[in-house]
């Protein structure tokens, strides 16, 4: 699933039911424009030279991307997706954010 940020800062999903990757796409942008698009619903990690090339981006902000392809296997696809990442260490302590991969 690839979040993807557009030059006018706009927000779509493309692939939305590949569930075995994740990325945010924005190649017309610096990553604080890809910050200031998601407004609070994405920050960068705590220690910004370790987590260089990552976006966390809030879990909620996700399902409502995705709610726009309506069906509940979408929603189970991306809950499987965000449970694989936590068992990896990639959602944050609160369990609202997701890292993201962020390609520019």
């Amino acid at each position: 699933m690839i979040v993807h940020v557009h030059e006018d800062s706009t927000i779509t999903l493309a692939e939305p039911d590949v569930f075995t990757a994740f990325s945010i796409r924005a190649p017309a942008l610096a990553p604080e424009a890809v910050l200031a698009a998601f407004g609070d619903d994405a920050r960068a990690g705590e220690d910004a030279s370790a987590d260089a090339g990552h976006v966390w981006l809030a879990i909620e902000r996700l399902h409502a991307l995705g709610a726009t392809h309506g069906a509940a296997d979408w929603r189970k696809g991306c809950d499987a997706m965000i449970e694989y990442a936590r068992s990896k260490g990639w959602v944050d302590a609160s369990g609202r954010f997701v890292r993201a991969h962020l390609e520019s």
